[in-house]
């Protein structure tokens, strides 16, 4: 008996200080930048300001606007990044005053 109320005060106490942590928000920050290249399961990209940054991509982010599946080199994206640097979503950006690429 003594070992079930041990294992019961162990549960009660581990249990909620787990989920406050999952509750937690996620900060998120958003990011516009040009693809540099890819390492791995990260992406390296290029702010406007210059400085780089690595997105973690996994199959949890959200990609639009991608012709082919995958990110290349000198697109040009905006994406949501979680404060631990995966990416959360991103889309490729079309610039102003021009069409989606494609065949002609």
């Amino acid at each position: 008996m003594p070992i079930l109320l041990a294992l019961f005060l162990v549960l009660a106490v581990v249990i909620p200080s787990q989920a406050a942590e999952e509750a937690q928000p996620t900060v998120t920050t958003a990011v516009k930048a040009d693809v540099m290249y890819w390492e791995g399961e990260e992406v390296v990209v290029k702010e406007v300001s210059g400085r780089e940054l690595r997105l973690r991509v996994t199959a949890e982010t959200k990609v639009t606007g991608v012709a082919g599946g995958r990110l290349k080199t000198g697109d040009k994206i905006a994406a949501q990044v979680a404060s631990d640097g995966h990416a959360l979503s991103i889309a490729v950006q079309i610039p102003d005053g021009g069409m989606a690429p494609g065949p002609r």
